[in-house]
């Protein structure tokens, strides 16, 4: 009911909704909304959901502290896993039954998390979200700005990052999302979850398929 494919006929839907025309006309946060809710957002309720995301997008501290202890070879997709599990002690115990608080901050927060490894990778400072900027925008941004005060990134390669994201947000119950199903079966919180799947993606039999092809 969420999504459908069909790899012989290259066939996919999420919720019904050909792939093909979510990547024409629509954004990642929208799909995402469509992913979640079960329906696409109208304007409001999309300006209200990214307003929401946006806003949970700025990392504690401490875990800006904890990234930079890593290594400085260490692979960012570690850090990012490492991070994210260490997000849920930030968190009070109480607050973990708000599931949307969390849904916003964990779109909010991946985000910034995987700039944040990159940058620690090749050795620069973070940067911090810009709430003026789309999500995509934004991610970009967070990756490449030097000391720019006015830096924007391509309208182009923003739009493709989108639609790359937008065809990779869903793929049935593949292994990490058999891997969140499974954890969050124990009842344990959604950082610790959203950290195992992403293990599980670390793979190289799944998404660590495609770091193969960027190195190839």
């Amino acid at each position: 009911s969420i999504t459908y494919i069909d790899g012989e006929q290259g066939i996919m839907r999420y919720r019904g909704i050909p792939i093909e025309q979510l990547a024409e006309q629509s954004s990642f946060l929208e799909v995402a909304f469509l992913l979640i809710f079960g329906d696409l957002p109208s304007k409001g309720q999309l300006d209200q959901f990214s307003k929401l995301v946006a806003d949970h997008s700025f990392l504690h501290t401490d875990i800006c502290d904890y990234m930079r202890s890593f290594r400085y070879d260490a692979h960012p997709m570690g850090i990012f896993i490492s991070s994210m599990a260490a997000l849920a002690t930030t968190i009070p115990a109480g607050d973990l039954q708000q599931l949307d608080k969390h849904i916003y901050r964990i779109l909010g927060q991946a985000s910034t998390i995987a700039a944040n490894a990159y940058r620690h990778r090749i050795g620069r400072a973070f940067n911090e979200p810009r709430m003026d900027l789309g999500y995509t925008e934004n991610f970009l941004y967070m990756l490449d700005r030097l000391s720019e005060r006015d830096y924007r990134p391509h309208p182009a390669i923003v739009r493709a990052l989108d639609i790359l994201w937008i065809v990779h947000a869903d793929h049935e119950l593949n292994c990490s999302t058999a891997c969140m199903r499974h954890l969050t079966s124990a009842r344990v919180d959604p950082y610790t979850a959203i950290s195992g799947a992403a293990s599980a993606l670390f793979g190289p039999s799944h998404g660590g398929a495609a770091e193969a092809v960027v190195r190839q």
